[in-house]
């Protein structure tokens, strides 16, 4: 066996053995389930992302996180959007190196399959947090790609490294609050951004809000321009 396929077997039997892990989150059939707990913190950029894709007759959604049902319920209920789930974090949290064909190219290429210009809005919630900056750029790219002008993204950022093993997973409370509920992971937030950072990171995507939050994240919503020219 091939160390690429070593590294995928072994990531696979951990992936599956961390659902019976002590707070672990198992996986139901249709989609990744929080079991409970987690910390209701403020959301500053949520409801004006709902505001705007409000106007939009049926946008189109891609969220970069599992599958939570009422999340989609919620979405379906303010939006009456078409949502695309894609679960990054699957791919993300690998507990061992990559292989050769592995990289997360491949995975965008594989899940990120909406036309070019054809989203209205992302929630990326915090995935950047737990890629390299090669990762984050392959990421970025695409996601740039795939807005329309005037498309929205919505993220987050820690503003402090943090070390536990473990990810987050972000339940939509209300238009004004997230659930943040830890999962069980073999990365961690491995890279802080600073701001300036971020804002060559998704360039030509346009900060419309930027708050740093008590609880030591930085939320954002950024927008694709709509002036022709300012995509270069």
């Amino acid at each position: 066996m091939s160390d690429g396929e070593d590294n995928r077997s072994l990531a696979g039997l951990w992936n599956r053995a961390r659902r019976f892990l002590p707070g672990g989150a198992g996986q139901a059939a249709d989609g990744w389930e929080p079991a409970g707990g987690g910390a209701i913190r403020p959301s500053k950029t949520l409801r004006p992302f709902l505001q705007e894709l409000a106007a939009v007759p049926s946008p189109v959604v891609v969220d970069l996180g599992p599958v939570i049902g009422s999340n989609v319920s919620f979405l379906g209920s303010q939006l009456a959007c078409k949502l695309f789930p894609e679960d990054l974090y699957a791919d993300v949290d690998q507990p061992f190196p990559r292989g050769e064909g592995d990289g997360l190219a491949s995975v965008l290429a594989a899940k990120l399959r909406q036309d070019p210009g054809g989203v209205d809005g992302i929630l990326a919630w915090d995935v950047f947090d737990y890629l390299d900056r090669g990762e984050a750029a392959a990421l970025a790219k695409r996601l740039v790609a795939l807005l329309r002008p005037g498309g929205l993204l919505m993220a987050l950022f820690t503003t402090e490294r943090r070390t536990e093993a473990a990810s987050r997973r972000y339940i939509i409370a209300d238009a004004d609050h997230l659930r943040h509920r830890p999962a069980p992971g073999a990365r961690w937030a491995r890279t802080v951004w600073p701001l300036g950072d971020i804002e060559v990171l998704l360039a030509p995507l346009e900060v419309r809000q930027s708050h740093l939050l008590a609880h030591r994240q930085r939320e954002m919503l950024l927008r694709r321009p709509t002036a022709p020219g300012k995509d270069g």
